[in-house]
């Protein structure tokens, strides 16, 4: 409750509240650091992956989200590269499978050790691809040097026609010696990149790749900076798709024709609460940018214990052939739709739609979801995230489609199955979102260990508190905010002082409700 009487003492201050202190006026619980979220839901997952993921969870002690989620990430930037979905049963509204996501947990929750794992099928790919290029450049070197010969004979013999007659005809002279293109090496992973070298591998490679980042705090970090901003631009154009242009001066343009890039990254709980804070309404990050992400927040078990076996070879076996499989994969084993332009020549990728039970099942779930988008209570912040699933469920599906070798339509079970992910995410993002306000709650609760210790005076100021230095009370702003918090709830009165006669900021005075329970 706030009083605001007109006294210059803080004894009058003290003398005031006691004489005004409301009955019956009982302290409200603070939030909860954290919301609590779904737990993974195994059953959603392919039955040729979930082995797998339970088997690299259990050895490692982590969570099987931190192997789940990245395994989807990396098969659906395979699907990516070859089929779209349409999500309407008559409209040109097409999404790409390429998905972004936050594995987010404390150090040495073994967050990168479950992705590395996770993500080893993909990167035995990339091997191989890497190994069959410089293969490939070896072969190309000889064919090079044997093309250098065959045209200095030809220019040899050219030369010699002219000496002996300037005007004979050497239109045939040089057939057959047209430079030889040089090999494309095919990526399917990338790691650390400047959004232009991004840029000229995915000019290469315009089926889209997967960009793995042990620890994305640096990436966004960096697009956050107002020097990078064509660098978020390029990332908010990748993740929706279609035509993005790198005009530049020194190497002219460069058009990718439809930009896929899928990204999966770790990240700790503070970075990403802070970049959340700085998501909503008129932050630095108010664009959309941190809401493409799907997150992945997991409780970690108290409980672990030492597992030292061998791998199940068998599990392993299987998820390794069904990436093989999905990067072997051609849009007609799918039964894609391809259409054609008016020359007809491709037009855009080959897609699916839902079969007609999975398109009622994907039609509710959207008209729930588009309800609450439009609902009075949901904060910006969150509802960007939440429109994001429109993407999501139909990205997910088509995944879970191909994951289990299917073709034609997209059907009911793994549209089923998608929803499942999808309020497993949803759980999740909204966990992140409330997030923004855990540095808060945390601060509330250290103040008010500070207060019931007796480390802060009975009558005290925001100042009193961000000045001690104590660790988590250091920023105004978050003190303040949590003094707010604090009053909201009851915990603590505030008094506001009314300004001196020579005007200037009324001071605010806090004290602890003699109704908090010690």
């Amino acid at each position: 409750m706030t009083v605001r009487p007109d006294y210059k003492s803080l004894d009058a201050a003290a003398a005031l509240v006691d004489s005004r202190r409301p009955v019956n006026v009982a302290p409200l619980p603070l939030p909860a650091d954290l919301l609590p979220v779904e737990p993974l839901p195994m059953k959603a997952l392919p039955d040729a992956l979930h082995p797998w993921i339970a088997d690299v969870s259990e050895r490692m002690q982590c969570p099987p989200d931190f192997v789940a989620v990245p395994m989807l990430i990396g098969a659906a930037s395979l699907v990516a590269r070859k089929i779209a979905i349409r999500p309407q049963g008559r409209t040109e509204w097409t999404e790409k499978a390429n998905l972004w996501a936050l594995i987010v947990g404390r150090p040495g929750m073994m967050k990168s050790p479950a992705m590395s794992a996770a993500l080893a099928p993909l990167e035995r790919l990339e091997a191989k691809a890497a190994e069959e290029f410089f293969g490939a450049m070896e072969a190309h070197a000889a064919e090079l040097r044997i093309h250098k010969m065959r045209a200095e004979a030809a220019e040899k013999i050219a030369r010699q026609k002219i000496a002996k007659d300037p005007t004979a005809d050497l239109s045939g002279a040089f057939d057959g010696l047209d430079e030889l293109p040089a090999p494309v090496r095919q990526r399917l992973i990338v790691n650390d990149l400047t959004y232009e070298a991004m840029g000229d591998i995915l000019a290469s490679n315009p089926d889209g790749i997967l960009s793995v980042r042990d620890e994305m705090r640096g990436l966004l970090l960096s697009l956050a900076r107002e020097e990078n901003a064509n660098a978020r631009a390029f990332y908010l154009q990748a993740w929706s798709g279609g035509r993005y242009t790198f005009d530049r001066i020194t190497r002219g343009s460069q058009t990718i024709p439809d930009v896929r890039l899928s990204m999966i990254g770790c990240i700790q709980p503070g970075p990403l609460s802070a970049f959340i804070r700085g998501a909503s309404v008129g932050g630095s990050m108010d664009d959309g940018m941190v809401q493409r992400f799907l997150m992945c927040w997991p409780d970690q078990s108290g409980e672990w214990r030492n597992v030292d076996r061998y791998p199940d070879s068998a599990a392993k076996r299987e998820a390794y052939n069904v990436f093989d499989r999905l990067h072997a994969l051609r849009a007609t084993d799918a039964a894609a739709i391809q259409e054609t332009d008016f020359n007809g020549e491709p037009d855009g990728l080959p897609f699916l739609r839902f079969d007609p039970a999975a398109l009622e099942a994907f039609e509710d779930w959207r008209n729930g979801l588009e309800a609450r988008l439009r609902g009075p209570d949901i904060d910006a912040a969150t509802e960007g995230a939440l429109s994001k699933f429109r993407k999501h469920v139909p990205a997910l599906a088509l995944t879970l489609h191909v994951i289990d070798g299917n073709s034609g339509p997209v059907s009911l079970q793994s549209t089923v199955r998608a929803l499942a992910l999808a309020d497993y995410f949803e759980s999740h993002a909204k966990r992140a979102y409330a997030s923004g306000v855990r540095p808060v709650v945390g601060a509330a609760k250290s103040i008010m260990k500070k207060v019931q210790a007796g480390a802060l005076p009975a009558m005290f100021t925001a100042r009193d508190v961000h000045q001690r230095g104590w660790s988590g009370l250091t920023d105004r702003d978050v003190v303040g905010e949590a003094l707010d918090m604090l009053a909201t709830h009851r915990q603590l009165i505030e008094i506001e002082e009314a300004p001196g006669a020579k005007g200037g900021r009324p001071k605010v005075i806090f004290t602890m409700n003699d109704k908090v329970p010690a």
